[in-house]
């Protein structure tokens, strides 16, 4: 059975110009704002230790042909999440990509980990995962971030995908995350694939399946899958339908 996913997710289509301008980070917030953010980082370190307060991208400006936005702490981010009454004095709108990898057989998808902190158990295409502050530079790269993605959660290196350009940029409607989509083509047959996945990445998804072009129809009738990778599957089938003119 289909799961609600509590509301629309609206998608903006990206102008083959589209890019990414990075800006001076806002002022502090309020000390009582800035007090309630370590309160929950503090707590919900103490429940998983693992925790990691990276440097993220938030936009603050979204349109077709650019996005405008700045570097911050996660700890921000998840406080935001946890409690969305910050919204008003933070205004974080986290960043990250999502890519849809096309095999010869078919399109990858991967069912989230039951044990994740957001969206645990929703089918998703891999690979997937916030914009993080990677290297030194201010410059936000989205081909080095899907492709760092592949090989953290699929096992998969640069030489075997070819990244498209940015499709689409779609919100969440309630933690304010923003997806940018992009197709990946590999040449590997889905079982390598799978095989990589299962020799070299992490517990991100605990399953992954091939969907071929003609039954994208039926998986997005029958499975939970997360609006981005539905958009994105979508997208691409109705691209790769041959014109009649």
């Amino acid at each position: 059975m289909t799961r609600s996913f509590g509301g629309p997710w609206p998608a903006l289509p990206l102008s083959a110009s589209f890019r990414i301008d990075v800006e001076t980070p806002p002022p502090a917030a309020p000390e009582d704002v800035e007090q309630e953010i370590t309160h929950l980082w503090q707590q919900a370190c103490a429940t998983t230790p693992a925790l990691f307060n990276g440097c993220v991208f938030s936009a603050s400006c979204v349109t077709r042909t650019a996005i405008k936005g700045y570097w911050t702490e996660y700890r921000r981010v998840f406080a935001q999440m946890k409690n969305p009454a910050l919204f008003p004095f933070l205004r974080l709108q986290p960043l990250a990509v999502v890519g849809l990898v096309h095999t010869p057989d078919g399109y990858v998808l991967g069912r989230r980990n039951p044990s994740s902190i957001y969206q645990g158990n929703f089918w998703q295409s891999p690979p997937a995962g916030s914009i993080e502050k990677r290297t030194d530079t201010q410059n936000v790269n989205l081909a080095e971030q899907i492709l760092a993605e592949a090989t953290e959660e699929l096992g998969l290196d640069a030489k075997s995908l070819k990244v498209g350009q940015p499709l689409m940029a779609v919100r969440h409607p309630h933690t304010r995350v923003l997806d940018i989509g992009l197709v990946l083509e590999t040449q590997l047959a889905f079982t390598k694939v799978e095989e990589s996945w299962k020799q070299h990445a992490n517990k991100e998804y605990d399953m992954l399946a091939c969907v071929p072009a003609q039954d994208v129809t039926t998986w997005l009738g029958q499975n939970a899958i997360l609006p981005t990778s539905q958009y994105l599957l979508k997208h691409d089938v109705k691209s790769k339908m041959p014109r009649i003119f």
